[in-house]
């Protein structure tokens, strides 16, 4: 069966990208450029991952990330961002991520895929 995994990030070219490279490498994904829409449209238990962005207008990433976590407490969760991130003001958020779930703008495709699949523990 194939992994869901759903993204939210406000640049729409990021989200085409994503959805393309992960789509072709068998998995199943949604995309939202808008966080609201995205929690609105939120199916609690059915992503196997959630990729967000920090920086977005109107919500904030780490925002966001406490609202999914009321809906699905056992969402996994990977940060994309080409941001700095203030480690002390969110190290609560932070610590609950799984090891190597920060994710630097720029990634390689294939660094990309290597980390998602570790997380999501479905082989090479």
């Amino acid at each position: 069966m194939s992994k869901r995994i759903l993204i939210v990030d406000d640049e729409a070219d990021i989200n085409i990208v994503l959805h393309e490279i992960l789509e072709s490498n068998g998995f199943i994904v949604d995309s939202f450029d808008n966080p609201h829409y995205a929690l609105e449209n939120f199916k609690p238990h059915y992503y196997d991952l959630l990729i967000l962005d920090i920086k977005m207008p109107e919500m904030n990433g780490f925002t966001f990330y406490k609202e999914i976590k009321k809906l699905d407490e056992k969402m996994k969760v990977c940060i994309l961002t080409a941001a700095e991130i203030n480690y002390g003001e969110y190290s609560d958020i932070l610590s609950s991520l799984p090891d190597n779930c920060i994710i630097q703008k720029p990634v390689t495709n294939k660094d990309l895929l290597k980390i998602l699949k570790e997380v999501m523990h479905c082989g090479p």
